[in-house]
């Protein structure tokens, strides 16, 4: 992990200020804000010291591992804070909001669209018709929204996440945006912006059928990962997939008790990297670990 991840991880754990984890590190406010902001990098007493602190809280720090390594042990740190993470999610209806607004925008700007975040809410939550962008965008921003609450009540009623949850999802997200909505694509299709061969469209419904058989035969996150990028190059949908795939991999993590992942419009060039290296080279670390802090700027929303 870098020191400012490490920095950034200690503060989401143990819920202190940057004041007080200053004064824990043996630093002024000044310096540890530098560290904050990535203007100064801890030395090597601070640095033993934030190791030190992040290990008080649970926090699994081996040197000699990767930071997944330490990434998977904070997220178990907050899985013990948090036994229902959908409970606590459903409780709060800002909460519902304030996710469905960061996961609509972000998915919804990967693919392309031209909403500012500020936009989305005004049609996702105030149902303003916007006269600059298209028509279209403001229903996938609708869909979407629509798409994520469905989630939600799914797994409340202890829905399971199969096939015929995918189909319902893509349904409720290009609902009067295209005819085959929650249907197979019927022709080759490619990644725009990607060398990666999708599957042949006649051999789509049995791809899904396996990928959803599948069970996990590591930790549930790894298996969630692999899920995820084997998910996008089928790419069972003429459109759809990356958002249809956005919401089945928030809709796992929940399942297994994690936050959200929330996969950002700024992070689009790293996650698509990490994607291709899954798909391409058979190596699902980094696509694992993009997940990983994607899941713990989730749990940044949900707060402690």
């Amino acid at each position: 992990m870098s020191p400012n991840e490490k920095i950034r991880l200690l503060q989401d754990i143990s819920g202190l200020s940057q004041s007080e984890l200053a004064r824990d590190v043996g630093v002024t406010f000044a310096a540890y804000n530098r560290w904050v902001n990535k203007k100064a990098i801890p030395r090597k007493e601070a640095l033993l010291k934030i190791d030190r602190l992040l290990e008080k809280y649970g926090v699994k720090i081996d040197l000699k591992l990767s930071p997944v390594f330490a990434k998977k042990s904070a997220i178990e740190v907050f899985q013990k804070k948090h036994p229902s993470i959908l409970k606590k999610i459903l409780a709060r209806p800002d909460l519902i909001e304030e996710l469905s607004l960061q996961i609509t925008y972000n998915s919804n700007a990967i693919e392309g669209s031209s909403l500012s975040k500020e936009e989305t809410r005004e049609v996702i939550f105030e149902n303003l018709a916007l006269s600059r962008p298209t028509l279209n965008e403001q229903l996938e921003a609708k869909n979407h929204h629509k798409a994520f609450l469905f989630l939600l009540k799914h797994l409340k009623r202890r829905g399971k996440v199969t096939e015929t949850f995918m189909r319902d999802l893509h349904k409720i997200l290009l609902a009067g945006i295209r005819d085959d909505a929650g249907l197979f694509r019927r022709e080759s299709v490619r990644i725009v912006g990607s060398y990666v061969p999708t599957a042949n469209y006649l051999k789509v419904p049995l791809l899904i059928k396996k990928l959803f058989d599948k069970r996990p035969e590591r930790d549930k996150i790894d298996f969630i990962s692999s899920f995820h990028a084997d998910f996008e190059k089928i790419h069972p949908f003429a459109d759809g997939n990356g958002r249809t795939g956005r919401l089945i991999l928030i809709a796992m993590l929940l399942t297994e008790n994690m936050a959200p992942a929330i996969i950002t419009k700024k992070g689009r060039k790293e996650y698509y990297r990490a994607l291709q290296k899954a798909q391409l080279e058979d190596n699902y670390e980094p696509i694992l670990e993009y997940i990983l802090n994607a899941v713990l700027r989730g749990y940044r929303i949900i707060g402690s």
